[in-house]
């Protein structure tokens, strides 16, 4: 089974938001939290902090895993404080999780929505180390 990191990142109670490129043959043109695979012999929290830096140039100071979400690729989410600002080619930005919920997203990301939706989850600076 194949591991997917995603860093749920969140600053002034707006979470960072990434556009896959519509171009993209996988979920073209749908807003996600950024991550991307674990490399065989990779932990997840070194997966973590490589894609968090390949892909938007920020460094994670603090992580905390939650729960896994199953089915034929695991999503591995983690509650990340970051530094840094975000620099990437595809469109981004800062949403409260309401605003989220109007955003066309990938269908398993919802659970992970659902519950920012309802307050849940940690604060920056409350999260623990990796």
């Amino acid at each position: 089974m194949m591991d997917i990191v995603l860093a749920l990142i969140r600053r002034d109670g707006r979470w960072f938001l990434q556009r896959r490129a519509p171009a993209n043959p996988v979920l073209p043109g749908l807003w996600e939290f950024p991550g991307g695979k674990v490399e065989p012999g990779e932990t997840h929290e070194a997966a973590l902090r490589r894609e968090l830096w390949e892909e938007v140039g920020l460094v994670a100071v603090e992580a905390r895993r939650m729960p896994d979400l199953g089915g034929g690729v695991r999503l591995c989410p983690f509650l990340v404080d970051a530094e840094g600002d975000p620099r990437t080619d595809l469109a981004w930005g800062w949403f409260t999780a309401e605003e989220m919920l109007r955003l066309p997203f990938p269908p398993r990301n919802a659970a992970l929505i659902g519950l920012m939706a309802q307050g849940e989850g940690a604060r920056p600076g409350s999260i623990p180390p990796i």
